[in-house]
């Protein structure tokens, strides 16, 4: 018989546990992407000071002769007809990209075009530029040694 005060307990309602069950999960969830949230979208560091920590912690001359190695390797697949303009097109750019991103310390490998227009980084973005219609439309024939040359260029005077 029921209490004059009118409570009912939990264990009389059909699938209490279910319920739950249900509600902590969606608790855990509304947390779960909160956490993602403030993880996620929190502001970089700002440019100046990432570059110095960058520099502090990158040997510039070895990660340097390490890739002018990788863009010399492309380009004797190229000569011996290992790769065509628009795959070395492609290397290249992904190679200088790489460059940026260990040495800089700035996530160039998932930028697109116009977020490098806007980067602090006018050599890499120049040579990018260059790079994207030979990669990208096969009716434009690109020059891979001129490619070579201007990875070289970047990868040399890059401070």
């Amino acid at each position: 018989m029921l209490d004059d005060d009118g409570f009912f307990g939990p264990y009389q309602y059909q699938w209490w546990g279910l319920w739950l069950a249900l509600g902590l999960l969606l608790l855990a969830l509304v947390v779960g992407w909160w956490v993602f949230v403030v993880r996620f979208s929190a502001r970089r560091l700002p440019s100046a000071e990432r570059a110095a920590r960058r520099a502090a912690a990158v040997d510039l001359p070895s990660v340097r002769a390490r890739y002018l190695g990788l863009v010399d390797e492309v380009e004797a697949a190229a000569a011996a007809g290992r790769l065509d303009d628009r795959a070395v097109h492609g290397r290249l750019s992904l190679l200088l990209r790489s460059f940026a991103h260990e040495t800089a310390g700035v996530d160039t490998h998932v930028m697109t075009l116009a977020d490098l227009r806007e980067s602090d980084l006018p050599q890499l973005t120049g040579a990018v530029e260059e790079y994207y219609p030979p990669a990208f439309r096969p009716a434009h024939p690109g020059d891979a040694r001129h490619a070579v040359a201007t990875a070289r260029e970047v990868i040399t005077s890059w401070a």
